[in-house]
């Protein structure tokens, strides 16, 4: 599937396999991770909480600029040559890691 085609659940489930995060699907069907030290699961959406992906952006070096082309929508860049979309912020940031770890399209 192209990552651009994604949805949110979808994006957010690559970016743990991009990361290599284990994550475990709860009874209400949303996936958790477990942060570490007895804590209990939280869940995993770093194309909505900011705490999840704001970091990868910083640390992906990830550029984002409003509307570009005229599309109403965020852009995301990584040097050299990822560029992606999306409605917010973090959704187009994510689509950008995405494809930094797996190319244009996830299997």
């Amino acid at each position: 599937m192209k990552v651009s085609e994604l949805t949110n659940p979808q994006l957010d489930h690559w970016v743990a396999r991009g990361l290599e995060l284990e994550l475990v699907t709860g009874e209400d069907g949303h996936e958790y991770y477990h942060p570490g030290h007895n804590l209990p699961p939280r869940r995993w959406n770093p194309s909505r909480y900011w705490s999840q992906g704001g970091p990868l952006l910083e640390q992906y070096h990830i550029d984002l600029n409003w509307d570009t082309e005229g599309s109403q929508q965020w852009s995301a860049s990584i040097d050299p040559d990822i560029l992606a979309e999306g409605r917010t912020v973090l959704e187009a940031a994510m689509r950008a890691f995405v494809m930094l770890m797996f190319g244009d399209e996830v299997h």
